[in-house]
């Protein structure tokens, strides 16, 4: 007659199978995490991944294993039964957890039941009391074993559920096909690139790709705000059309990105993004092979349980942490990507490193600056005011305005060196476009170290150039361009089509105005203050001309205009000289009869600043092409 087991054995019994069910968990969530994922893992790195979920969710199931020492000691089989799916219950409701409590993408309407603790209470509950019937109902070495496998097989067809399906099958492009590089320079300010006469800032690389391509004098980002430039770049329509005016906005799906139509036509996609508000998940990734915004130690760690699950406290603890990643890292990932293709390719690369806080790395963090910038001599940063939150701490203790400024420059001539590696290691025969997403206001408009705003020329003026060795001549476009002119362009120039794109191509178009628009947050915050509106309502449009930029507020039709031949940072508003002069007055009225036809988009659902629950995306009833063009008085007029 075999004897009971004794205390020690049925301990590590316990803890043994308690770590082994909450590994089975986590294993399995881990291949659910890589099956869904858009980067190019492979399956050697795909099956560590599941290996590190694996081990992760094991030192929960340990945990749940040591808990069970303290309960009554049972027949070994039942023992291990049971904590075999205790560790799958404990696992689980950390899976919940994260999944009820993990804030949603701004905009975007929770799943239901979100952030309630009765409904986790509740589903963990449930899913406790269905494991403790599977214990009861199941008995028997061969039941048991039976059970297991059946929970294996519904976790496989759970872990291969969400498996991204990109179509294998597409056309076969003919010999001598380009390859298409599109590169999207974050929160770069086109007087600060050599191209545009900045005799400081080393951009060599933009300068060098300028001069053997075409250079855009006059570009203009749609909105100073990421998420939504690169929605107009991607799609060639603006805001005004596809609804994207703030960051998390998702991207409709009607709206088809450059990608989608590249991927149709033969093309193998690849997306490299560095910063959060660019995810996926926003519709970005339509139509990539390959979407890699991963910004985790490992690729695809951040989106295994227990990373998520960290990365949950870290917002929750600080809200102004910034997910990103430095340029060069970028770099790497796509220059390996590409590396890797044996048919014509598109590959977006997104450099965010010009973006606050201005944290060059070395040696960009002294090329501009060598004093000291904590020196109390210093009194050039006591005019500064309004920082936002999630700079103060880059800037305590900074006394020298100019160190501040000069770090900004280093941010740029460090994305502009990442920049010339990545052209550097291409294809000759590449259409190759490189544009900045929107600039940064460094002080004019009593605006510090931000953007978003305005649509003033500091915040939209952008640096734009492209190059297609044998194919584009080089030499420089002044009419102005918008962001919204990027798709038309590229296809263009392959001789696809552009149906549903308000955009044209910036090199043959005879666009006379281009257009900007963003929300008047100085308008709302004082209506919201006196009760009028509890949501963004208001904005402010642009319009913008080879000499002249027109600023029109949509709550009272002001307007400001800024004669740019003569003061090409627009920082000298002339509208109201201008307005003097009987043709001038009439000009300021077309003006803003032109820019009205922008604010026809309903911005009503754009969502609360501070509501998730109330955020949804942004709609849109359509855009007309301005009617005139917009001219700077004329040399010895009356401004």
């Amino acid at each position: 007659m075999t004897a009971p087991p004794g205390r020690l054995q049925l301990a590590r019994d316990r803890l043994v199978f308690a770590v082994l069910g909450a590994a089975a968990f986590g294993a399995v969530e881990a291949a659910h995490s890589v099956a869904m994922s858009h980067l190019a893992l492979g399956m050697g790195w795909s099956l560590l991944l599941i290996g590190i979920g694996a081990g992760a969710a094991g030192v929960i199931g340990l945990g749940v294993g040591v808990a069970s020492l303290a309960l009554p000691g049972r027949p070994v089989g039942r023992a291990r039964w049971a904590a075999f799916l205790a560790g799958i219950v404990a696992v689980f409701a950390v899976y919940l957890f994260v999944a009820l409590f993990t804030d949603p993408p701004p905009f975007q309407k929770p799943p239901p039941l979100h952030g309630s603790p009765l409904a986790w209470l509740g589903l963990t509950g449930a899913a406790g009391v269905a494991a403790l019937g599977l214990y009861q109902a199941v008995r028997g070495a061969k039941n048991v074993a039976t059970a297991a496998i059946c929970l294996a097989a519904a976790g496989g067809v759970w872990a291969w559920s969400g498996s991204v399906a990109i179509g294998a099958d597409r056309p076969s492009l003919p010999a001598g096909t380009p390859n298409v590089l599109l590169v999207t320079l974050d929160t770069t300010r086109a007087d600060h690139v050599g191209a545009y006469g900045n005799t400081t800032v080393d951009t060599r690389s933009f300068d060098a790709l300028a001069r053997e391509g075409v250079l855009f004098s006059n570009a203009s980002a749609v909105a100073a705000v990421t998420g939504p430039s690169h929605a107009a770049m991607l799609t060639g329509t603006g805001p005004w059309v596809n609804g994207v005016l703030l960051n998390g906005i998702p991207i409709p799906e009607q709206h088809r990105l450059l990608s989608e139509r590249l991927r149709e036509a033969g093309w193998s996609t690849g997306a490299f993004v560095s910063a959060y508000v660019l995810e996926g998940s926003l519709g970005f990734s339509r139509g990539f092979d390959v979407y890699d915004d991963d910004f985790g130690l490992m690729p695809g760690l951040a989106a295994l349980l227990v990373p998520r699950a960290i990365t949950m406290a870290h917002r929750h603890a600080d809200p102004d942490w910034i997910l990103e990643r430095r340029g060069g890292e970028t770099v790497d990932h796509a220059e390996a990507w590409i590396a890797g293709q044996s048919a014509p390719w598109f590959a977006w690369v997104h450099l965010f490193d010009a973006h606050g806080p201005y944290l060059p790395p070395p040696p960009w963090d002294t090329q501009y600056y060598a004093a000291d910038p904590r020196d109390p001599a210093h009194t050039s940063m006591q005019a500064v005011h309004g920082i936002a939150s999630y700079l103060l701490p880059s800037l305590k203790g900074i006394t020298d305005l100019n160190y501040v400024l000069a770090q900004y420059a280093g941010e740029i001539s460090y994305a502009d060196s990442q920049l010339g590696r990545l052209l550097e290691s291409i294809p000759e025969n590449t259409l190759v476009v490189v544009i900045g997403d929107h600039g940064e206001s460094l002080g004019e408009h009593d605006v510090w170290f931000n953007h978003g705003d305005d649509v003033y020329e500091t915040s939209v003026h952008v640096p734009f150039a492209m190059r297609w060795p044998g194919r584009i001549a080089s030499g420089v476009v002044t009419h102005p361009v918008e962001g919204t002119d990027v798709a038309p362009t590229i296809l263009g120039e392959l001789g696809l089509p552009t149906t549903g794109m308000t955009g044209v191509n910036a090199l043959t178009g005879n666009r006379t105005l281009a257009s900007s628009m963003c929300f008047d947050r100085d308008t709302n915050l004082a209506e919201r203050k006196a009760g009028r509106i509890s949501q963004p309502k208001w904005r402010l449009g642009a319009l913008r001309s080879e000499s002249a930029r027109w600023v029109h507020r949509e709550i009272d039709g002001r307007g400001e205009f800024f004669d740019l031949g003569a003061d090409p940072g627009g920082l000298s508003d002339v509208a109201g000289a201008w307005g003097l002069e009987p043709e001038g007055a009439g000009q300021l009225q077309t003006l803003r009869e032109t820019t009205s036809v922008l604010f026809l988009s309903d911005s009503s659902h754009s969502g609360q600043e501070h509501s998730p629950e109330e955020r949804a995306k942004l709609e849109a009833l359509g855009y007309l092409e301005p009617l005139e063009p917009l001219q700077a008085p004329k040399p010895g007029t009356t401004p």
